[in-house]
């Protein structure tokens, strides 16, 4: 029995012992955090979420500028109507014979009489072509096709602002918070008065995350502002990014959650979309989905276009 209660008082001075053991160094390491948090702050979770966060901003600003050979020999067989007036020039005399009636004064008259004439060298005779030219020949073709797409005109822009969205409250939040002792006792003398810092305001980086880039985009590029064609002129749908952290994203975006929130805004967009009789594998992310359906479900793959010209395209390999 006593070496029972020699035992519980081992194991409690233990404990006692161990908990003491674990409570200090609970307590240097809040110490040790609290020192360093600034450092930590601005070396390290800056500098890591702020770079996360201006690599999407620069990826949605980033412009493709990308020059395409295109090197190859094209058949052409085809028949050209030609109907026109020229002039043309004798490259050498050009003998003629021809039957005339001829009358000779006070001699009288000379029927089918056989005249032997010699048009010369370099004559110049008007002439009238009206004849089909056959054409059976391949030609070379050498072009630079350039192009220049900005990426926050694609489709593209969407998925790279919706990552940008789900940084930029932390980003502002880090970047409003104090920076050092100083800054610190400011904050909570401010909490302390009862004024609330605001936490999500816009920041000197915020506006303009992203510092540029090691190369050009579209320097020389003229055809920037050429009309596109009626058909190739992208819908607007109205759908719009889901953002981050909702309490968050609408610090960020207040007149976008004026009008509901991303969810509601969204499902309004589609019924207008359907509205309009645009399917929706044009905007939902499916159209690749729906092209290879199409190739897939045909012999002999077909993408029709609007004037009902029929482009054909390659059958897909059987690996897909």
């Amino acid at each position: 029995m006593r070496a029972l209660k020699n035992l519980g008082s081992l194991i409690k001075n233990f404990m006692i012992l161990f908990s003491f053991i674990v409570s200090l160094i609970l307590v240097i390491v809040l110490v040790v955090l609290l020192l360093l948090i600034f450092d930590i702050k601005n070396n390290i979770a800056t500098p890591l979420i702020g770079g996360l966060h201006s690599s999407f901003v620069g990826l949605d600003e980033s412009t493709i500028d990308w020059t395409i050979p295109v090197r190859d020999r094209i058949p052409v067989v085809l028949n050209i109507p030609l109907e026109t007036e020229t002039v043309v020039v004798l490259t050498r005399a050009v003998p003629l014979a021809v039957n005339a009636n001829i009358t000779l004064p006070g001699v009288g008259q000379l029927n089918n009489a056989t005249v032997f004439l010699q048009l010369p060298a370099g004559l110049e005779l008007p002439v009238r072509l009206d004849l089909d030219v056959p054409v059976d020949e391949e030609l070379d073709i050498a072009l630079d096709v350039r192009a220049v797409i900005p990426i926050s005109e694609t489709q593209l822009h969407d998925p790279i602002n919706n990552l940008r969205l789900l940084f930029e409250p932390i980003v502002r939040i880090l970047d409003n918070l104090p920076a050092d002792f100083d800054q610190a006792g400011a904050f909570v003398g401010d909490l302390l008065a009862g004024r609330m810092p605001d936490l999500l305001a816009e920041t000197e980086y915020s506006r303009d995350p992203w510092v540029g880039f090691s190369q050009t985009a579209g320097v020389g590029y003229t055809l920037g502002d050429e009309p596109w064609p009626m058909l190739n002129q992208p819908v607007t749908t109205g759908i719009v990014q889901l953002g981050g952290i909702p309490a968050l994203d609408e610090g960020i975006r207040p007149d976008l959650y004026a009008n509901g929130t991303p969810d509601e805004i969204n499902r309004r967009a589609f019924d207008d979309m359907t509205g309009l009789g645009v399917p929706a594998y044009f905007y939902d992310g499916s159209y690749a989905t729906y092209r290879r359906g199409t190739l897939l479900a045909s012999s002999e793959p077909v993408m029709e276009i609007e004037n009902g010209e029929p482009d054909r395209l390659p059958s897909p390999d059987a690996d897909g």
